[in-house]
């Protein structure tokens, strides 16, 4: 709990560093502020608790080992296993917790948190812009290859998902443009889930030639059904590092079997790396225990310094096979296991090799 509250404080004070002059500047009141700061706590366990796990197990084991304690237990004919056994089951419920975090606590954090910091950015740009300018992005393109559609809005509000100069192609299973629609202006509906375009045309095309062959104007033209939504299009538009678990999980459902599309890639390695991070708890006990009993008894950090740059190596490895996940030079599945596979191979011919 020390190593965990102070590895935390240290996250907190950073990110106090980073954010909270824009809140304060966003005029955020202070019970929501303290609420955000309070929300975004479960997003930075998965982060520090592994980290937190190891230096404990370090400093307790360490200290058994300078003081010969472990020397007297095994001459007490009490195996490695029978000495370490309640470490490998905290490690197990720690991995159980992470799982948790990760698949329940952490996803509603980030989208509550996100949520908060788009209002407050939103209501500050009531204040200090014109109404139809609060909230705009340009320049909104989206693909969806599977139905056919391209999008186009020269711009989109993201808070009252309204667009303005809306272009939607419409083609065919040889990607040949059959109809376009272009509007001054469109919105969704979440209650029926229809976009709905407002003064324009619906342009049909000859598919062969592609002459336009037919041109009519409309008042109201609506859409209904269709997998495009504004959420959607937002989520699609961010990081993957940025995205909760849930939001990963719509987006793979979205791109379904198309394993090798390039641009959900990057969502489903980071999808499988949140999931494959959930084990290394229970591999830290099998790196932790060979490394701390195995240092020069009149200094056991030679043993925890081991450890340490060994689990810091962990992390260099995940970033480098994420790194080629996202390029495509190793499955997705592949990137997010391998560093974990490989610190498990380790942590069990490490734990064999103890006397």
């Amino acid at each position: 709990m020390l190593a965990l509250g102070a590895t935390l404080g240290l996250l907190m004070i950073f990110d106090m560093y980073d954010n909270l002059g824009d809140l304060l500047d966003f005029r955020v009141p202070t019970v929501d502020i303290l609420y955000y700061y309070v929300i975004i706590l479960p997003t930075l366990l998965p982060q520090i608790l592994p980290i937190a796990f190891l230096v404990s197990l370090l400093f307790s084991l360490s200290n058994l080992h300078a003081n010969n304690e472990i020397v007297a237990l095994r001459s007490c004919g009490v195996s490695f296993w029978q000495i370490t056994r309640s470490l490998w089951v905290a490690g197990l419920c720690l991995s159980a917790v992470l799982l948790y975090l990760n698949a329940k606590i952490v996803p509603w954090a980030v989208e509550s948190a996100r949520q908060l910091w788009e209002d407050a950015e939103y209501n500050f740009e009531l204040e200090t812009k014109q109404v139809r300018e609060a909230g705009l992005i340009y320049n909104v393109a989206f693909n969806n290859p599977q139905d056919g559609r391209i999008w186009f809005m020269n711009r989109f509000n993201k808070n009252t998902y309204r667009g303005y100069g809306v272009t939607v192609s419409m083609l065919n299973q040889w990607h040949q443009e059959y109809t376009k629609i272009q509007a001054r202006e469109c919105f969704y509906n979440d209650n029926d889930n229809t976009w709905r375009f407002l003064e324009g045309r619906e342009l049909g095309f000859e598919i062969e030639s592609g002459d336009l062959i037919t041109s009519k104007p409309f008042k109201l033209f609506e859409l209904e059904g269709l997998v495009e939504n504004p959420r959607l299009l937002l989520t699609l538009d961010k990081r993957p590092k940025d995205l909760s678990l849930f939001e990963l999980r719509t987006i793979l459902d979205y791109y379904g079997d198309e394993e090798d599309n390039p641009k959900a890639v990057p969502f489903r390695v980071r999808y499988h790396s949140v999931l494959a991070g959930t084990v290394i708890c229970f591999i830290i006990v099998g790196l932790a225990v060979p490394y701390s009993v195995s240092g020069v008894r009149t200094n056991p950090m030679v043993g925890v310094s081991k450890s340490t740059s060994l689990f810091f190596s962990y992390y260099i490895v995940i970033r480098l096979v994420v790194m080629l996940g996202e390029q495509g030079h190793l499955s997705p599945v592949f990137a997010a296991w391998t560093p974990n596979l490989l610190m498990a191979a380790l942590a069990v011919y490490l734990y064999s090799r103890l006397k």
